[in-house]
């Protein structure tokens, strides 16, 4: 039709396609794979920017990273559970604090036993009562108490010194001085020249010396070393400190072998 412009194509633009079919392919292609890999590049580079980042987390992350169960904590595992119950929040002074509950339904699925070597956790312990701001938190059919996993390091004694300004670095006290030995005095000691009378006769007999036995006065005492104190190991045990992660679980009646519920609080 007259006025209306023809319909341009490829080969327009590139002249040297003009009855080049294989050509014309090639670089339709060739094409579609540029974009197609340009367009993988942008969204690997998004989720590299956004993966660890607290822009877009959720309550449920925060509380996963506090009670340190984030699949971010655990990049060598290779799975991870997601908690059918989740709550962040405050405490009054303003500490953070999480509650999450997992279900886990044992069976052919993960139970109790997958979820414990895959957090590196000990087995449950006694039964203890769950907390009430736990139970109030997730507001379900929580039981009132359930089997508890120990947590936090042993009692370790320590060994005090009974006199701490006085012992020393080494286990071992240090040798006591050798006495000095005390010179013997006899009745033949000449008197020294240096503490002779000028004025003496020469053929005069010398005046003899005080022995011991004449003069008890006359022993000069020997010095005595100074007793080093003993050190007295005391058993001092190091207390505790208060749990930050508290983990119940629970077995579900009439369920699969492994099934179970887990509750947890952690405080920051």
């Amino acid at each position: 039709m007259d006025g209306i412009p023809p319909e341009r194509v490829v080969t327009d633009s590139w002249p040297a396609l003009h009855g080049r079919p294989v050509l014309r392919r090639t670089v339709a292609v060739g094409l579609v794979l540029c974009v197609s890999v340009a367009a993988a590049l942008v969204v690997r580079g998004v989720n590299a920017l956004t993966v660890g980042g607290t822009g877009h987390e959720t309550d449920r992350d925060r509380a996963e990273r506090l009670a340190g169960l984030h699949p971010s904590q655990h990049p060598g595992v290779g799975r991870y559970y997601v908690p059918v119950g989740a709550v962040y929040a405050h405490t009054s002074d303003g500490a953070p604090v999480a509650y999450l509950h997992y279900r886990l339904g044992g069976g052919k699925a993960p139970g109790v036993g997958d979820f414990l070597s895959a957090y590196d956790l000990p087995s449950p312990g006694p039964a203890a009562p769950l907390p009430p701001d736990l139970v109030a938190a997730l507001g379900g059919d929580e039981p009132a108490e359930a089997p508890e996993l120990p947590e936090g390091p042993p009692t370790t004694p320590t060994v005090l010194p009974t006199d701490s300004a006085s012992a020393s670095a080494s286990d071992s006290p240090p040798p006591p001085p050798s006495p000095t030995p005390s010179p013997t005095l006899t009745e033949d000691a000449p008197v020294p020249a240096e503490d002779a009378d000028p004025d003496a006769d020469p053929d005069a007999e010398p005046t003899p010396t005080p022995t011991p036995d004449d003069d008890p006065s006359a022993i000069t005492p020997t010095p005595t070393p100074t007793p080093l104190p003993t050190l007295t190991p005391t058993w001092t045990p190091t207390p505790t400190p208060a749990h930050a992660r508290r983990i119940y679980v629970a077995t579900i009646p009439g369920g699969l072998p492994g099934a179970a519920d887990i509750y947890i609080r952690a405080t920051g």
